[in-house]
């Protein structure tokens, strides 16, 4: 509902550029005042900068990693966005990189990141393909969604059944549930195709689906499974970073249970902080009673692959180098 409504007024102003401009425009502005809000109301600066007086120079390159493996997160989003928008207008990947940052702007302040594939399509050069753009973004949405399902229901078992000596055999049932819903992909891409959906969002990504290759969607779901890898490397890093020193396998077990949870309640990004916060103190502290780190872990994470993408996405936008 929230992607309808962004997309059919930004649509209403697409045909007179002035205006397309200012919306633009107040739509950085809006994302800047609700990083303001966000600042403000944080109440736990003294543990924040704590961590980093604190940390050695070992720990300042782990940290040092994770921002740099931000841009790597973009490029794969990127790579999937070009590709499933091949048809209706190809681009470089460095352009589908430019229109991803400048969706960070319109998801930050919307719930469910409705704003993210509005934002992007603001930026096509054929603004006729508008919707098709949207919908074939939402399609994108599935992808990443089905490998978080895929690795996240497993470690959903091993996390509600895990104990410090877990056999081999729970691993290879795992292994096993995840050959069996990758089995039965094809048979729900071709249910929600084929389906008449009463949500006009849904309906749009029924028809995007049905206007899609099988192999383009695994094509997709590729470019997922790499970001999501890179995704579990930051966080993983992140966490050890401020202190939060797991297994392995306790890494393995928390991670994808933890973004599988965090992408079935979504909610607004710029309030995402308080929810991923939440959700990490649960997870995280089966495996290690350190709350400060795991709380701080949330916010640095948060800070890099939500805000940095952000603010680069509207120092792009106003430099006129996304058009």
């Amino acid at each position: 509902m929230f992607t309808q409504i962004f997309s059919i007024f930004a649509a209403k102003m697409k045909q007179n550029r002035p205006y397309l401009r200012i919306f633009n425009i107040l739509l950085i502005i809006a994302a800047y005042g609700y990083l303001a809000y966000r600042l403000i109301i944080f109440d736990d600066y003294a543990s924040f900068f704590e961590a980093f007086r604190s940390a050695d120079i070992w720990r300042y390159l782990i940290l040092a990693t994770v921002v740099l493996l931000m841009p790597l997160n973009v490029w794969c989003e990127a790579g999937k966005w070009r590709l499933l928008l091949r048809d209706i207008e190809p681009m470089t990947i460095w352009g589908a990189q430019r229109q991803v940052y400048y969706g960070y702007v319109g998801a930050f302040i919307t719930p469910y990141h409705a704003g993210d594939y509005p934002a992007r399509a603001m930026l096509l050069k054929n603004k006729s393909n508008w919707s098709a753009a949207v919908g074939l973004g939402l399609v994108g949405t599935v992808a990443l969604l089905v490998v978080e399902l895929i690795v996240g229901i497993p470690s959903t078992w091993l996390f509600l059944s895990y104990d410090q000596s877990l056999p081999m055999q729970y691993f290879a049932a795992a292994f096993i549930i995840i050959v069996l819903l990758i089995s039965f992909l094809p048979h729900i891409v071709r249910y929600l195709s084929r389906r008449e959906w009463k949500s006009a969002q849904m309906q749009q990504l029924a028809i995007a689906l049905s206007q899609l290759s099988y192999t383009r969607f695994m094509k997709a779901i590729g470019w997922s499974s790499m970001r999501y890898i890179v995704w579990a490397m930051q966080l993983a890093l992140t966490l050890h970073f401020c202190g939060v020193d797991m297994l392995p396998v306790e890494y393995l077990i928390a991670i994808p249970f933890y973004y599988m949870v965090v992408a079935v309640f979504p909610s607004v990004p710029a309030l995402n902080i308080a929810i991923r916060g939440t959700w990490s103190l649960i997870i995280f502290d089966t495996f290690c009673d350190n709350a400060a780190g795991i709380a701080l872990a949330v916010v640095t994470i948060w800070a890099v692959n939500t805000v940095l993408p952000m603010i680069i996405g509207s120092i792009l936008y106003r430099n006129g180098k996304t058009k």
